[in-house]
């Protein structure tokens, strides 16, 4: 955010006032340009309000006091380390005693199950009957579990 944009939000939440700037006359400071207005100054020419040493000290008194904050774009896990994700709510809290994940022999999904999800998407042709054992060799008495040919 520039000073620029910045002073607007201060004079709404009255932070900050217009301050008549000083009218130099000739010989102007090297630091003066005739060209540039300053909005904290009222628009006094002599200099821009990105270059207002006043103002900028009126930003700095304000960060210190804790009266003026900026934050970050993006998450910050320092100053926030769960990121809002739509509203003021506690994203995760666990308690008791920590879950172990499952041995990768105890996970397992029947032959079954796969082989009629991939019938019902068109992946494999439909073929047997609800009630044989084995989808894929209709009338052959050994369970889908144990088919060698899946």
């Amino acid at each position: 955010m520039t000073y620029k944009d910045l002073l607007p939000s201060l004079i709404a939440n009255q932070m900050a006032v217009i301050s008549p700037g000083r009218i130099y006359q000739p010989p102007f400071p090297k630091w003066y340009n005739p060209d540039a207005t300053c909005a904290y100054h009222g628009k006094t020419p002599g200099h821009s309000t990105k270059q207002c040493l006043a103002f900028k000290h009126k930003v700095q008194h304000l960060i210190e006091a804790r009266w003026l904050t900026f934050q970050e774009d993006r998450p910050n896990v320092k100053t926030n380390p769960l990121a809002d994700h739509g509203g003021r709510a506690v994203n995760v809290v666990e308690s008791g005693r920590p879950r172990r994940s499952k041995p990768l022999k105890d996970v397992m999904t029947l032959r079954r199950f796969i082989y009629e999800a991939l019938q019902k998407g068109g992946v494999i042709p439909r073929g047997g009957h609800e009630e044989d054992s084995c989808l894929m060799h209709p009338g052959v008495l050994h369970i889908m579990e144990a088919c060698l040919a899946v």
